[in-house]
C-alpha cells in the first residue's frame, strides 16, 4: 500500500458490494457486507470462505469476497475491518514489527472488551505480548453483539491466557434505584455466568416498575401518546417537559404519526445525521475532490455517481497503476502509462469525468 492509501467507510464498500453483487436490493447488499466482516472479524481469507461455504448463498457471497477484496487492493484502499485484521497479519509475519509496537504501546486500556472479536483479541494478545500490562474493561451481562462477530470466548479466554489476571467488580451502580436493579438482578440471574456479580446502590428504593402490553406498535404509540396529554393536562406542565424514548429509530414512525394525528408537537433527536445521507455524501465527494485531487474515496465515489460508463474493471486498473506509481488515482488517469492499460472506450468516460472536475475547478 502507497503511504496515504484510502479508508472506505460503509456506505463507500456499499456501493462495491452492490457492484459486484450486480443487486441494487440493499437488504441482501448488507447481508454480503455482514458476512464479509464477520469472516475478516475471525481472519477468514476468501479461499477458505469457498471452502467452508455451507449452501448456494455463502458460496456466492465467499466469491463476491473474493472479488471485494481484489478490487480494495487495487484501489490501494482498506475497509474498517482491514484496519484490524491486517495489522495482525503484519505482526504474525514480521515479528519485528510486533517487538516495535510491543515496546512503544507499553500499557493498552480496552473499553467494551466484551464486544471484542476473534481478531481484536489475537491483536491485544501481539501488543500486549509477554509484559501483558494491559486492562480490560468489560460486562458478560452486555455481551449482546454476538451477530456483529463479538465473541464472548474473549471474556472466557482472559484468566486462562494470562493466571496473573486481576479481577476487579464494579458492582456499585450510581445511576439507578434500588428497584430498577433487582429486576435488572433478576433478568440476568438467567445468564451464563463467566463472572459473578451482585449490582446495589444507595439512590434510594425508586418507584414503581410498570410493564404494559401492548397489541401492536400502533396501540403502543397510542397509549403512550395519550398518557403524556393526560399527564400535561392534570399538571398543567408544557410540551417540552416530557421525552419519549424508544430502542431503535424503527419504532419512531408509528409514535411521529400518532403525534402528528393528535397536534402534539415534537421535535425528534438522532436518527441519521444529515452528512450520511446518500445525495449529501455524493456531493461532499464532489467538493471533497476539488479542494483535493489526491482523495481517492472521494474521486471513487465521484466518479461513479451518477453512473458514466466507468466500471469496476477500469478502476481497478486504474487503482492498480496509481498504487505501482504512488500516486493518486486522479492524477494517474492522465498518465500515457495508464492508458496503454486500457482500451479507448474505458479510457474516455474516465477523461471526462476528470476534465469535468478540473473545468469545475479552474472557475
Amino acid at each position: 500500500y502507497k503511504p496515504n492509501f484510502s479508508i472506505l467507510d460503509a456506505s463507500d464498500t456499499f456501493a462495491i458490494v452492490s457492484e459486484l453483487a450486480g443487486s441494487v436490493d440493499k437488504g441482501n447488499i448488507r447481508k454480503l457486507q455482514s458476512l464479509m466482516s464477520n469472516w475478516k472479524s475471525s481472519l477468514v481469507s476468501p479461499d477458505q470462505a469457498r471452502k467452508d461455504a455451507r449452501n448456494e448463498t455463502e458460496a456466492l457471497a465467499a466469491n463476491a469476497f473474493a472479488s471485494y477484496a481484489a478490487t480494495l487492493r487495487s484501489y490501494q484502499a482498506v475497509d474498517f475491518d482491514d484496519l484490524i485484521a491486517l495489522p495482525v497479519t503484519l505482526f504474525e509475519d514480521h515479528p519485528e514489527v510486533r517487538d516495535k509496537w510491543q515496546n512503544r504501546l507499553r500499557y493498552l486500556l480496552i473499553d467494551e472488551y466484551q464486544d471484542t472479536n476473534a481478531c481484536q483479541y489475537r491483536l491485544l494478545k501481539q501488543l500486549a505480548g509477554p509484559r501483558a500490562a494491559f486492562t480490560a474493561v468489560g460486562d458478560d451481562d452486555q455481551a449482546i453483539y454476538g451477530w456483529r462477530g463479538a465473541d464472548i470466548e474473549n471474556l472466557r479466554g482472559l484468566p486462562r491466557d494470562y493466571p496473573n489476571l486481576k479481577l476487579i467488580k464494579l458492582e456499585q451502580n450510581y445511576r439507578s434505584t434500588v428497584r430498577i436493579l433487582k429486576a435488572a438482578n433478576a433478568v440476568i440471574a438467567h445468564n451464563e455466568k463467566l463472572f459473578d456479580k451482585k449490582l446495589w446502590s444507595d439512590l434510594g428504593h425508586g418507584d414503581p416498575i410498570t410493564v404494559t402490553v401492548c397489541k401492536d406498535s400502533e396501540k403502543e404509540a397510542e397509549l403512550v401518546v395519550m398518557k403524556l396529554q393526560a399527564h400535561k393536562f392534570e399538571h398543567r406542565t408544557k410540551f417540552s417537559d416530557y421525552a419519549i424514548l424508544y430502542r431503535g429509530n424503527f419504532q419512531a414512525r408509528a409514535l411521529e404519526q400518532f403525534l402528528r394525528d393528535q397536534r402534539v408537537p415534537y421535535l425528534l433527536s438522532g436518527g441519521q445525521s444529515f452528512f450520511d445521507k446518500a445525495e449529501i455524501k455524493d456531493i461532499t465527494s464532489y467538493l471533497r475532490l476539488l479542494a483535493n485531487n489526491d482523495d481517492d474515496p472521494a474521486f471513487i465515489r465521484a466518479v461513479t455517481t451518477p453512473k458514466r460508463g466507468v466500471g469496476g474493471t477500469t478502476l481497478e486498473a486504474l487503482g492498480t497503476y496509481a498504487g505501482e506509481r504512488h500516486i493518486s488515482l486522479f492524477a494517474a488517469a492522465f498518465e500515457e502509462g495508464f492508458a496503454h492499460r486500457v482500451q479507448a472506450r474505458q479510457l474516455t468516460p474516465l477523461l471526462e469525468f476528470c476534465e469535468f472536475i478540473n473545468r469545475i475547478e479552474y472557475r
